[in-house]
């Protein structure tokens, strides 16, 4: 059962330990993680087959490394047609999403001003050189992650687009999704390796100028140690959501959210608040009965429901739960109130907002178009999610009349002397003597 608590008793290393939930403490294996990057930047190719031999496939050759115009044609035969035919409609879905918000950005990103005359100062938007995507093949093979980030990053108009996944297995869903989504370059590489390749280079695999994907914790502590050598969109951890439910709400179908999340992994959460104890009562009915049905049960869905960060917590208002969830920010938020709507709107802190009861989350997960790379961990309240605008970057600029410049010189000279910098000064008098 999970637990229930009022919110006036959630106090103190209870509440500390619900709201950090199982983002994963990774200072003990950065050291080891370190010395991974080392070796992939002194050895190359042939440090990354060693890795891939000891970690996912004993006869991988360097050969094996890059995946190849044939290897994605034999891909498309081993798809289901079915499977592919669900793929180009949820990337076109996506792409839909994805390029809309890309053209907002573009036109209402890049603007001018000219303030003092003359002088004329704006913003324009450019997308990365390259990006780098991650793409998880560990509890399960994940091609709408493929697909997802490769979609964010095409709108964006990145002209090099790499996939990287771990050779684990064959994945050709994986192959597929990167392609139709249009990645330019597809590898079997994955973990630290992957991280430190798509950083430094080797001799298959040119550096990129950003890294982004979700990932095991090792794969989120090698993203942290190259960061400053390119750009990573955030640090993700577990699969999280929270669920906010009234008398409205259908138990029953609460309880499938939480057993949705929770099959991601035994360090999945998925903790709900309610205005009553019946409603609390009702829903923890139902996850012992669909629970045991589940086909990862066992396996995934039974620990997480007993990981300490699961919890149905009982609030006396609307406002109350509003005030709880922003303070939670969460991944994923799913609002099942008579006001779904009106609630949504006060939301401040959560990834990807899910608003009625005909909004579970895997609707954002396979089919909606939103990207579900999202930050976790409370991380919402300072990062967003993947997107176009993960892989555009600002170039500022100006443009002056020699009338400009006479105008702003006065400034420049006096405050180059308060710093002691005369060639400052001078690279603008020059201009004006002339």
């Amino acid at each position: 059962m999970i637990p229930i608590y009022t919110n006036a008793e959630l106090m103190g290393a209870l509440r500390a330990k619900l709201f950090r939930r199982s983002q994963a403490d990774i200072d003990a294996i950065a050291p080891d993680v370190k010395r991974i990057i080392e070796d992939i930047r002194a050895r190359g190719d042939a440090a990354i087959v060693d890795y891939i031999r000891k970690f996912d496939d004993p006869n991988f050759t360097v050969e094996q490394l890059r995946v190849t115009p044939a290897e994605i044609k034999q891909a498309y035969k081993d798809v289901d047609p079915e499977v592919l035919a669900t793929q180009r409609r949820q990337i076109e879905i996506s792409q839909n999403f994805h390029q809309t918000h890309a053209e907002k950005i573009y036109a209402e990103g890049t603007w001018e001003v000219e303030y003092v005359p003359g002088v004329r100062t704006g913003v324009k938007k450019n997308p990365m050189d390259s990006a780098g995507l991650y793409v998880p093949a560990g509890k399960a093979p994940l091609p709408t992650v493929s697909q997802i980030l490769t979609v964010a990053a095409k709108a964006a108009r990145v002209p090099r687009i790499v996939v990287c996944f771990p050779p684990t297995n064959y994945y050709p869903e994986i192959i597929t999704a990167a392609d139709i989504a249009g990645a330019d370059e597809i590898y079997r590489v994955g973990g630290v390796a992957a991280i430190a390749a798509l950083a430094y280079g080797t001799e298959s695999i040119e550096p990129v100028e950003k890294i982004s994907g979700p990932g095991s914790p090792w794969v989120q502590a090698a993203k942290m140690q190259v960061f400053g050598q390119v750009g990573i969109d955030m640090i993700a951890g577990p699969s999280e959501g929270l669920g906010l439910a009234d008398e409205t709400a259908n138990p029953a179908w609460v309880a499938a959210d939480i057993l949705a999340r929770c099959e991601h992994g035994p360090d999945s959460c998925f903790p709900v608040v309610v205005t009553s104890r019946e409603l609390a009562e009702a829903i923890n009915e139902e996850v012992a009965r669909q629970a045991p049905a589940r086909a990862r049960y066992g396996q995934y869905i039974k620990p997480a429901l007993e990981n300490g960060y699961q919890g149905i917590i009982i609030v006396e208002s609307v406002d109350e739960m509003v005030d709880f969830a922003n303070d939670y920010a969460t991944e994923h938020l799913h609002i099942q109130v008579a006001d779904a709507e009106a609630v949504a709107g006060r939301i401040r802190n959560a990834g990807s907002i899910f608003v009625g009861p005909y909004a579970p989350v895997p609707v954002g997960d396979y089919a909606s178009g939103t990207n579900h790379s999202l930050p976790t961990s409370r991380a919402v309240k300072f990062s967003s999610p993947v997107g176009p605008e993960t892989f555009i970057k600002n170039n500022e600029f100006q443009v002056l009349t020699k009338e400009g410049l006479a105008a702003l010189a006065p400034i420049v000279r006096t405050i180059s002397d308060v710093e002691g910098l005369d060639a400052h000064k001078e690279a603008v008098d020059i201009r004006l003597r002339d």
